[in-house]
């Protein structure tokens, strides 16, 4: 992998890092107040997309930002602002929490550490992808200290964790930064239901 691939790679996982604003907005402001700002972002970025794909234009430093597959679709950021929507509108306030983040940081993990120490390409038969072994290990380690940081509570972290690094392993087609709030939230939310009641 060249610098410049490196460079860019660590960039368009740094755009994620946006999430850290969506908590604190939610946090100090509401639910609807980031509700809304995620909406607007949505429309923007919609239209930006738009004059992207519609119109053929390039939009300075942005179209630098999109992979190969991303150059005749919608790209990940479209995807991050749906799926963090659905988890702030459907899961309580730690799961929303933990979901967002675990999108950002494990994938972040994910995806440096597979690409520069990645060796074991376990999934190939299971997934029929290129990840590694090491990146879905450190992005599992990661989701699990982000749930326990956010919720407290070690079985709906161990659950989030699990299904937010199964979900990243397994999607080859699907966006993950839609899947992945959505699968570890709802299954977090399921598990925290459980333990309530039982």
């Amino acid at each position: 992998m060249s610098s410049r691939e490196v460079v860019l790679e660590v960039l368009r996982k740094s755009v994620h890092l946006v999430s850290i604003f969506i908590v604190f907005i939610y946090e100090f402001f509401g639910k609807e107040a980031i509700l809304w700002v995620l909406m607007l972002f949505l429309v923007t970025v919609l239209f930006l997309e738009y004059l992207r794909l519609e119109e053929n234009l390039k939009i300075p430093f942005f179209y630098m930002m999109y992979r190969e597959h991303e150059a005749e679709s919608l790209g990940g950021h479209i995807y991050f602002a749906l799926g963090a929507i659905a988890a702030i509108s459907l899961f309580n306030r730690e799961i929303a929490y933990a979901a967002v983040l675990m999108t950002t940081f494990g994938d972040l993990a994910a995806a440096l550490i597979g690409k520069f120490y990645g060796k074991r390409r376990v999934f190939r038969e299971i997934f029929k992808n290129d990840k590694s072994l090491e990146g879905s290990a450190s992005e599992f380690i990661t989701d699990l200290v982000v749930g326990l940081a956010i919720t407290g509570n070690p079985v709906v972290s161990l659950v989030m964790a699990f299904f937010a690094t199964l979900t990243e392993t397994a999607v080859n087609k699907i966006d993950d930064n839609l899947v992945v709030p959505i699968f570890s939230g709802f299954f977090g939310q399921i598990t925290l239901l459980l333990l309530m009641y039982f």
